[in-house]
């Protein structure tokens, strides 16, 4: 059952009150401060020198929350205040860090496209993660996509000469139907020599069918995609080889599928929705398959710098569950190269480079025979034509960039940089897809063109920030970042309208938005910090106030869903924090939180930014318990109310969950409780698609419960 605002806010403040988060047994502090991560810089950094909000998950806390159940996106919902609770579904859209959009990137080969399709975290399973790093912020360190902060996911590698198996065998279940069952199995091995090592695993996930609290088939999801009646394969293999004492070159290699075939779908008559039935087939389902491989070399000692080069190529294909009796496919591939070179003078340290890639997008709809599809309520679906859903588009960049750390004292250091970054945009000639749909149906021949053509962009950005440690064990620092997004071409370009069909049976085309007329803006954000930082055996705090500022954003059709405009300026500031404390070396209290207000100034006013892609507030609890054999976590979430100036609304909520592990003789017995109180809530994504594609349907098509009580059960061994 849902709660009204006083009462969550009750049990999040107690539950606040016991702890939420979690992190590692408590270390000594010089082991903590000496914690390095990439994702600040591109060069490996103590998280105690730098001037920002960053976060660390280590494979410790990676396996406790995969273990009891979680997917990627919770567990990072989980573990980083300033993340949106998760979607519960396939998409990461609406999922912002700080309010905006995130950068994933997986061992530094970024997830972002020209497309942004949302599905980053529908990327690699975590039975293959070594550790995530976190970094709060716009950033103008990796340029456009990243204005809410980045996410480095690093995957393992071999470790030991020595030949190495871990093997995982596991199930999940809420026990509501024969058909409520899901299932994983992971095998890796690993090993090597002193000159070369390597690390190839296979993960394999079933999912059957989702209830929520009530025991009801969770609505599926037509607008992003559920991850119900799905099968996922994770195939990686990761390849370290030692050039010389100086010289090292990193091979990954990955393939990832993940398909849905679920046997339920929406009935629909008449345009309107009527129930979720079984006996659904249809011609493509949601699905995402990757191919994704790179080559990274470095060299601690090139021409007095460390030099760090990277080359990767990304290619995937994703599918779409029908709409309108129709489904589309969207194909995307990137050629990418990265170099960065850091010298170290004296007080000085500098890092520098050039970053350039190429990424190509392509679609296609698929069009469904509409006797079959209205004979059927729209549960079955065969193909009878496929068109152009939204026009090709190629996007080519270069960029140069350079950071400086100087050390005015010990004590006080101060950061900046600059990135200059170039970008062309290619757009194809492009028949407007109703005109499409319309000769595929028989209705004309022939159409215009919407034009294509060239655009360019260049774009600066810099950063300056300072921090001080006020003690071995604590630092302050204030920054300043700018980020810089590029609002998706294929949903802006190729729109237009078009004069009633000839004699001819063609259509003549009357204005469009196109290249040359209506050339889109980029989008800058400028963004500001204060943060705090103390890390000591017992006690761990870090806390930050920002305020973030874009000088436009894009606003939607909600009927068609394509870019309207890009305009209105956006600004989204708050404050996160989480706090750790060890009451003795066995059990830990945590507790964090972010608090976020989004707006978008209209007409000279600032007003609330619509619920459909506003951050909400959240706060997390958790107690930790560790033994030589046992180790259990009480944990709750709480996603806050929210609504904005049109009286659209997001419903708060909190879940409990219970995860913990028990070291067996040999191997490891993993567990887990999901939404322990069984509470009945719709997920943040559901409640985002009823606001954002009710037009099109009643908002019951996209009443995305999330899923009641779940169990989880599994084993893992290493040997």
């Amino acid at each position: 059952m849902r709660h009204g605002p006083g009462h969550v806010t009750v049990v999040a403040i107690a539950v606040a009150s016991v702890g939420m988060a979690f992190s590692a047994p408590a270390l000594a502090v010089t082991e903590k401060q000496d914690k390095m991560v990439v994702v600040s810089s591109r060069t490996p950094k103590a998280i105690s020198d730098i001037p920002g909000t960053v976060w660390f998950i280590d494979e410790e806390q990676i396996a406790l929350e995969y273990r009891g159940g979680k997917t990627l996106g919770d567990i990072l919902a989980a573990t980083i205040p300033s993340l949106d609770v998760g979607s519960g579904a396939r998409t990461n859209y609406g999922q912002n860090l700080r309010g905006r959009k995130m950068l994933v990137m997986i061992d530094g080969v970024s997830l972002q496209s020209s497309r942004p399709i949302s599905r980053a975290l529908d990327s690699i399973d975590p039975f293959n993660i070594a550790r995530i790093e976190v970094l709060s912020g716009a950033t103008s360190v990796y340029g456009a996509g990243a204005t809410g902060g980045v996410i480095n996911i690093v995957t393992k590698k071999a470790n030991d000469d020595a030949l190495q198996f871990e093997s995982y065998l596991g199930g999940a279940s809420g026990f509501q139907t024969s058909d409520d069952a899901d299932y994983k199995l992971g095998q890796s091995i690993a090993g090597g020599s002193d000159k070369v090592s390597a690390r190839l695993a296979a993960v394999y996930t079933e999912t059957q069918g989702f209830y929520d609290a009530d025991g009801d088939i969770v609505t599926p999801d037509i607008s992003q995609g559920s991850l119900q009646y799905n099968k996922t394969l994770d195939v990686l293999s990761t390849v370290g080889v030692e050039l010389s004492e100086t010289k090292q070159l990193d091979l990954l290699a990955q393939y990832y599928d993940s398909q849905q075939d679920s046997p339920y779908g929406l009935y629909i008559v008449n345009g309107d929705f009527v129930d979720v039935r079984k006996g659904f087939e249809s011609d493509r389902q949601h699905g995402t398959e990757r191919v994704m491989l790179s080559m990274r070399y470095s060299d601690s000692a090139f021409l007095g710098h460390q030099l760090i080069a990277e080359a990767y190529y990304r290619s995937e294909q994703q599918t779409f569950s029908p709409y309108y009796q129709s489904a589309s496919e969207q194909k995307t591939d990137v050629f990418a190269l990265k170099t960065a070179l850091a010298k170290q003078f004296s007080r000085l340290n500098l890092v520098y480079g050039v970053d350039a890639y190429r990424d190509s997008f392509d679609s296609n709809q698929a069009l469904f025979d509409p006797a079959v599809a209205t004979a059927s309520g729209n549960l079955n679906n065969d193909t009878y034509a496929r068109v152009g859903r939204y026009p090709g588009t190629k996007v080519s960049s270069v960029a140069a960039f350079v950071q400086a750390d100087y050390a005015l004292t010990p004590k006080w250091h101060i950061q900046g940089g600059a990135r200059y970054q170039y970008l062309n945009n290619e757009i194809d000639d492009f028949v407007a897809y109703s005109i499409q749909k319309k000769i595929a149906a028989g209705n004309g021949v022939s159409a215009d063109a919407v034009p294509g053509g060239k655009t360019d962009y260049h774009v600066g950005l810099f950063n300056l920030g300072t921090i001080y440690s006020l003690t071995p064990a604590s630092q302050l620092w204030a920054n300043f970042s700018q980020g810089f997004d590029l609002a998706d071409p294929a949903k802006y370009y190729g729109q237009g309208e078009y004069a009633d069909m000839d004699a001819n049976g063609h259509y003549a085309l009357l204005n469009s938005i196109n290249v040359d007329g209506s050339r889109m803006s980029g989008i800058k954000t400028n963004s500001v910090e204060v943060g705090y930082r103390f890390d000591n055996a017992n006690l761990s705090v870090q806390a930050a106030t920002y305020y973030s500022q874009s000088d436009k954003s894009v606003s939607y059709n909600k009927q068609t869903m394509l870019i309207e405009s890009v305009d209105d300026k956006r600004r989204v500031y708050g404050t996160e924090a989480q706090l750790t404390y060890w009451l003795n070396t066995q059990l830990q209290f945590g507790a964090s939180g972010h608090l976020v207000m989004s707006e978008v100034k209209q007409d000279g006013d600032w007003n609330k930014m619509s619920a459909g892609e506003a951050s909400a507030s959240k706060a997390s609890a958790w107690a930790v318990w560790y033994d030589d054999e046992l180790t259990l976590k009480l944990q709750s979430q709480t996603m806050f109310h929210y609504s904005d100036d049109q009286d659209n609304k997001l419903d708060g909520f909190t879940l409990f969950d219970l995860v913990g592990n028990y070291q067996l003789p040999v191997g490891t017995l993993g567990f887990g409780i999901q939404n322990l109180l069984n509470n009945d809530y719709t997920t943040l994504w559901g409640q985002r698609a009823q606001i954002l594609y009710s037009t099109h349907y009643a908002p019951g098509a996209y009443d995305y419960k999330g899923r009641g009580r779940t169990y989880t059960l599994n084993y893992q061994v290493r040997f």
